[in-house]
């Protein structure tokens, strides 16, 4: 049994996987360090990748380091079933390096964008080869709702949904169509562009706000699109395995 632990920048994902199949997931707060520490001392497994993008839990570190014969700490160095090609590989995200390996394991043969809908949504692109070429970070939807709000002295704070009218009739609709209607015409752009030069283009949509983006874009695109909350866990596990196989 393999143990995945991805830390984001508010939760904290855990999975157990056998082989390659998902037997259990678990959420907790970044903040819920003792009861993260509590549900691992519980559990039972055999080898353990770590992926952090906020401060890391040396605590657990250290407990994973000492339990179990293969743990890594996924970093810039760690081997990859894919190739990086990116000017800073010391900067690049470990989510993202691991949804680019996960979508590798949905289709092995076609050109990818994944798209994590997270705090930021990160547009990362991968050859039919499996070559990392780079991708983009831009604001997550969350974020530009709060940056209106925050950065202006009388526009009110909107929840995000993925219902919303085509134009705003009053102040709440403006921000809310204004921000769901760009982040959907951003992703749309994204998609044309790299569809263009890429026919065979399979797009993989994960994150937090996946299944509100992925509402939004499976009516508009028509490239082969995928939804899957799991895709950084299963890129995860790949990595694991494919360091435990060397």
């Amino acid at each position: 049994m393999n143990l995945i632990i991805d830390q984001g920048n508010t939760t904290t994902k855990i999975a157990l996987f056998d082989d390659d199949k998902i037997r259990e997931i678990k959420t907790f707060a970044n903040s819920s360090e003792e009861a993260v520490k509590q549900y691992i001392e519980s559990l039972s497994f055999c080898e353990a990748i770590y992926s952090s993008v906020s401060s890391q839990n040396n605590e657990l570190l250290n407990i994973l380091s000492e339990r179990v014969p293969k743990f890594i700490r996924l970093n810039h160095s760690t081997p990859l079933p894919i190739q990086i090609e990116y000017e800073t590989p010391q900067t690049l995200g470990v989510d993202r390096i691991a949804g680019a390996v996960g979508a590798r394991e949905i289709n092995s043969s076609a050109p990818l964008l994944v798209i994590d809908a997270g705090t930021a949504i990160t547009y990362d692109y991968v050859t039919s080869e499996g070559v990392y070429k780079g991708g983009n970070i831009a604001p997550g939807i969350s974020i530009r709702f709060k940056s209106l709000n925050q950065y202006t002295k009388s526009l009110p704070l909107v929840e995000p949904s993925e219902y919303y009218p085509s134009l705003g009739c009053n102040t709440k609709t403006a921000i809310l169509s204004g921000v769901m209607s760009g982040v959907v015409y951003e992703c749309e752009g994204y998609i044309a562009k790299i569809s263009k030069k890429e026919p065979k283009l399979n797009v993989i949509i994960t994150g937090g706000d996946h299944k509100m983006l992925y509402n939004q874009l499976k009516n508009s695109i028509f490239v082969p699109l995928i939804d899957d909350e799991s895709l950084v866990l299963k890129g995860l596990n790949a990595i694991l395995r494919y360091n435990v196989e060397k």
